[in-house]
């Protein structure tokens, strides 16, 4: 009786909250390109229909989403909308015309997932580590990437708990030692990116038993495999961007490892990439489905980052491109199944699964093709997803050291974090990155949006994180001189965006809140602008 009732009781909360959105779909846009810099007004595309209007409440998006890597980038937009006449639970086209040179944009609706999330979920996140070295992957550890992000999505799944965020690549974050200030004042700077992956799940806090045996599971994984394991601190006084160590990195296990899986995967490092983004209503094991059939496919993840908005799921993949694909593919969007074979050839075979990586991979085999395919129809998770993909692109990996605190060379990216919250319908979120670059630049020779998120939240505000990936001017390879130029670099930007932000949005300075900080954990305790 209790399970009978607290089944019916979940049926009438969804059924509730279905009949209080009074919106059908989500309408959402994607836009696959090259990471820009200082070469335009914005530093992501923004694209609606031609027919929006920004004086009108409904044509402004709700949720944002960026993220680059391997000088790629997408974004994403999503608004609530009306629409309900179409067929399938997702659409997708091509948008002709965004404007900007070597970028492709693609708009549709999705049917969301009221059921995805409740609102007693907690989140639980969760930093990898595979390896210590400049990012700069090579086939076989984009290998190796897809087949770690198919296990740890596929832990969350097996126990029906949603992915809420998945990215890579992502800053390192050192170890600290014994003797070091809980604030992290003496801890050494942090690379902008490196071979890292960082992802949180949502549980419900009454499921305790669940989330023991994720993470002993999670911790089982990461002794099999080698790769680095840290959650979230969340001890009383801790702040997101403190870390628990569970293991560290085990270079030889890591290595012995991903060399038995793919022995013949090429150890150089791709030239090429397509962007891959997959939508669909948000449901659990579509992360863990969609890389397991790429990887099935020889082809491995360089970059990844996968979120839901509005109860709509996007992965964004960047995948890598073997040397001899062809490279006169044009964009291309429609149906999962049939994206498949395209993204295959576009992206060209790079290694066959051998020995245990084989089982892991069955279906590869051609004779098992077209029963895979018929059995995925039912089977997936994503079997009704759309999805669109990019033309192969030139990719390139960013300068670093080994272990950044300016001791080797003063040209060095470093992170710097932003958080800030502000009215709905007032300034969007591009045009807000765009103003803090612009802050930047006195300060910097390079300034690149590296990672943003922002969201509408209750009272009708905007809340967003982001990550600015900056290279100093000066240069300086002394750890405090470098700390306190960015420490400068970011209080001044900080200055400046509260003075012009007011005038821009034309908004109330009090209701403005923004933090800019060169360490993550000092976002909550930055000064608050406005």
């Amino acid at each position: 009786m209790t399970a009978s009732s607290t089944k019916s009781s979940e049926l009438a909360r969804i059924a509730a909250e279905a009949a209080g959105t009074r919106t059908f779909s989500v309408q959402f846009t994607l836009t696959h390109g090259t990471a820009t810099g200082y070469d335009g007004t914005q530093p992501m595309a923004y694209v609606t229909s031609g027919d929006d209007d920004k004086d009108d409440p409904n044509s402004w998006p709700t949720d944002f989403c960026h993220f680059s890597a391997a000088g790629l980038s997408m974004s994403t937009s999503t608004w609530p909308s009306a629409m309900s006449a179409f067929s399938g639970r997702v659409r997708i086209g091509r948008v002709e015309g965004n404007g900007r040179r070597g970028s492709f944009s693609f708009g549709g609706h999705s049917v969301p997932n009221p059921g995805f999330l409740n609102h007693s979920t907690r989140k639980v996140e969760v930093l990898i580590t595979m390896g210590t070295a400049h990012w700069s992957p090579t086939y076989r550890e984009t290998l190796m990437q897809a087949l770690l992000i198919e296990k740890l999505t596929n832990l969350a799944g097996e126990r029906g708990v949603p992915v809420l965020h998945l990215h890579t690549p992502v800053a390192p974050v050192a170890q600290t030692g014994r003797s070091d200030p809980g604030d992290g004042s003496n801890e050494r700077l942090r690379d902008a990116i490196g071979p890292c992956m960082r992802f949180s799940i949502g549980i419900d806090p009454a499921r305790s038993e669940t989330r023991l045996d994720f993470e002993t599971e999670l911790a089982a994984l990461s002794e099999e495999y080698g790769f680095g394991l840290r959650l979230d601190d969340q001890r009383l006084n801790r702040v997101r961007g403190e870390w628990f160590t569970i293991r560290g990195f085990d270079r030889e296990r890591y290595r012995q490892t991903r060399t038995q899986l793919f022995p013949d995967a090429p150890m150089s490092t791709p030239k090429r990439a397509l962007i891959v983004s997959v939508v669909g209503p948000s449901r659990t094991g579509t992360t863990a489905a969609a890389v397991a059939t790429l990887r099935a496919r020889g082809i491995g993840v360089l970059a990844a980052s996968i979120s839901s908005m509005r109860k709509t799921t996007f992965i964004n993949l960047v995948v890598p491109v073997a040397d001899h694909a062809p490279s006169t593919l044009p964009p291309w969007s429609g149906g999962w199944l049939e994206a498949l074979p395209r993204i295959t050839d576009a992206a060209g075979f790079v290694a066959a699964p051998t020995g245990f990586a084989a089982d892991l991979a069955a279906g590869f085999a051609a004779d098992l093709e077209a029963e895979s395919a018929a059995r995925s129809a039912d089977e997936s998770p994503i079997a009704d997803w759309m999805a669109a993909v990019s033309p192969a692109m030139r990719c390139s990996f960013p300068p670093s050291s080994r272990q950044t605190g300016a001791a080797t060379t003063g040209r060095v990216p470093y992170p710097i974090w932003l958080w800030w919250q502000l009215p709905h319908r007032t300034v969007d979120t591009p045009a807000l990155l765009a103003e803090v670059q612009a802050a930047l630049r006195p300060h910097t020779r390079r300034c690149e949006v590296a990672y943003a998120q922002s969201r509408l939240c209750r009272g009708d505000v905007v809340r967003g994180r982001a990550k600015i990936i900056v290279m100093l001017s000066q240069e300086h390879r002394d750890h405090a001189a470098v700390q306190r130029l960015l420490a400068d670099a970011a209080e001044t930007a900080q200055e400046r965006i509260r003075e012009r932000l007011p005038a821009i949005c034309r908004v109330d300075p009090s209701r403005i809140r923004l933090r800019l900080s060169p360490r993550e954990r000092w976002l909550p305790y930055a000064e608050i602008s406005g």
